[in-house]
């Protein structure tokens, strides 16, 4: 603003609009009791004047910056936007604005500096697709904010987590390698030390004893930490024809380096992914996945941190408890002959 130029206030608006202080105030706070007419006319106001929320303001007032952070690791993988479109939406229904951090596959956690850059914008709630890293488990207890862990399990750090049944879903995708013929069995994982990525691992290999089979250990893969030349090779080598990644993005990155070796996914080896992007972009159903509920997940990440935020105490089934991850037939994996 030019130093010249007069700050435009609340005042201002109710001046031009006709309407009181206090509903102005409502409209602009997205507070109860007030009609689609009024809200029109007031940001109308707003937009002919010029005026902007002073958030820092309102919240040294009010208590609250009625922010919500959402934290990621990357912003690559389509499950994150996906997501986040449906939670942001149902935040911005309550009257809460969203702002979004990464720390760009700097670690697999959230670290003391992630934290700091969060904190510095005192949001009123955290929802967080990392988990935290152990040195900061009490740190962000100790903040008050309320802390969501989403697809990933809350228990190991006495936090809330909004997460499926992983293991299951790794049992699926092992089941459906081995309807199909597959034997000689890969697992392409993110980090080594992440649990989500350890379940769906863990559900893999159940599944694969229970036919008396076995993931050979130097067929375990973690695609942040090794080469992905070396994966490849190691898979060409050992005429491995059946895989399970972590997640539909990695999957599409080996299907993609392994044609520009002569290796067709459903020809010559079956692939299989975990998310379903597919169907969250439209796109044609090539990868066999296993899908977790990726709409009803997000709005159940979104429920829990508003009644977080609101104070609501009341006994809920928990994600995992209340869906079950499927499989979706793609052309990466067919019944071998």
């Amino acid at each position: 603003m030019s130093e010249g130029k007069k700050k435009i206030t609340l005042k201002d608006i109710a001046e031009k609009t006709g309407l009181s202080v206090n509903t102005v105030s409502r409209v602009l706070n997205k507070k109860p009791y007030y009609t689609k007419e009024v809200e029109a006319k007031v940001n109308a106001a707003c937009k002919e004047l010029g005026y902007i929320v002073d958030m820092n303001a309102s919240g040294l007032r009010s208590g609250s910056t009625h922010t919500i952070a959402i934290v990621f690791d990357d912003l690559i993988n389509p499950f994150y936007s996906y997501t986040t479109d449906i939670i942001s939406k149902r935040f911005e229904e309550k009257g809460y604005n969203v702002i979004m951090f990464s720390n760009n596959g700097r670690t697999s956690y959230v670290d003391y500096e992630l934290m700091r850059s969060v904190m510095a914008r005192k949001p009123d709630g955290i929802l967080s697709f990392l988990e935290p890293a152990s040195d900061m488990v009490d740190f962000i207890k100790e903040t008050g904010i309320p802390f969501i862990i989403f697809g990933r399990d809350g228990a190991p750090y006495g936090m809330i987590g909004v997460d499926a049944d992983e293991v299951y879903g790794g049992k699926l995708a092992g089941e459906h390698l081995l309807s199909c013929g597959y034997r000689n069995l890969a697992y392409i994982g993110s980090w080594h030390d992440v649990k989500v990525c350890l379940d769906r691992q863990k559900g893999f290999e159940e599944a694969l004893a229970s036919q008396g089979a076995a993931l050979a250990p130097d067929h375990i893969f973690y695609i942040r930490e090794q080469e992905i030349d070396g994966i490849l090779d190691k898979i060409v080598e050992d005429k491995i024809d059946g895989i399970l990644c972590f997640n539909d993005v990695i999957a599409f990155i080996v299907v993609e380096a392994l044609e520009a070796r002569g290796m067709e996914a459903g020809v010559h080896y079956g692939i299989m992914g975990f998310d379903n992007v597919q169907q969250m972009m439209r796109m044609p159903r090539f990868l066999t996945t296993v899908d977790v509920g990726c709409y009803e997940f997000a709005e159940k990440g979104a429920e829990v941190m508003l009644d977080l935020l609101s104070g609501e105490e009341t006994e809920k089934p928990a994600f995992r408890d209340a869906h079950k991850s499927f499989l979706v037939q793609g052309r990466s994996t067919v019944v071998k002959q």
